[in-house]
């Protein structure tokens, strides 16, 4: 078969468009969430949010109420509970509830298995490394994480709370972020 120039364009055109989709297919997929990014790159998106972590491996365990500036983390019918004065970004308010739980909450039903996940740690991480923590920035996390709870939570800004649903009514008992930080023995990950 003999081919003129006219057939041969035709051709290649032909096999350039089949190709096409291939060499094109990354430019529309979604961008990675921060739990897959880098932590420094996590802390710098607008729209990290590290309870997203929590609320997908424990589906329906966040309840959030802005108006009282309350956030609890219920994966039973206990709470680990944050109430955030009014000088406290909910930003804020979020970054505290995911460094109390990942490297501190009582919940070992729940958590150990949890805080090994690689998406768990690097929402940890990507906290931590955000600019406004940098004061805190120690050899490993739980020792970073200890001194921005402390921080944040100076002169009441953000109290711990324990909360009970499981007695036919809701009951608050006020705890202290400091007895609660008290060295902890922690997986090797959390160290």
């Amino acid at each position: 078969m003999k081919m003129n120039r006219r057939t041969i364009s035709l051709r290649l055109l032909a096999a350039a468009l089949g190709s096409w989709p291939e060499a094109f297919a990354g430019f529309n997929e979604a961008r990675p969430s921060p739990a897959q990014q880098t932590p420094s790159a996590a802390a710098n998106d607008a729209s990290f949010d590290p309870l997203q972590e929590i609320k997908n491996s424990f589906p329906g365990s966040i309840k959030l109420s802005e108006k009282r500036r309350l956030l609890e983390f219920c994966p039973d019918e206990t709470c680990d509970g944050f109430l955030a004065s009014n000088d406290v970004s909910m930003a804020t308010l979020k970054d505290f509830a995911y460094l109390y739980i990942y490297y501190f909450s009582d919940y070992l039903v729940y958590l150990p298995e949890w805080r090994q996940h690689d998406d768990a740690t690097r929402a940890a991480e990507g906290v931590l490394s955000k600019p406004e923590y940098r004061n805190c920035r120690k050899d490993y996390g739980r020792e970073a994480s200890r001194c921005v709870l402390l921080d944040l939570s100076r002169g009441g800004r953000i109290k711990l709370l324990f909360i009970r649903y499981d007695e036919g009514q809701r009951n608050v008992v006020h705890e202290n972020i400091a007895d609660k930080l008290i060295e902890k023995k922690g997986s090797p990950k959390q160290e």
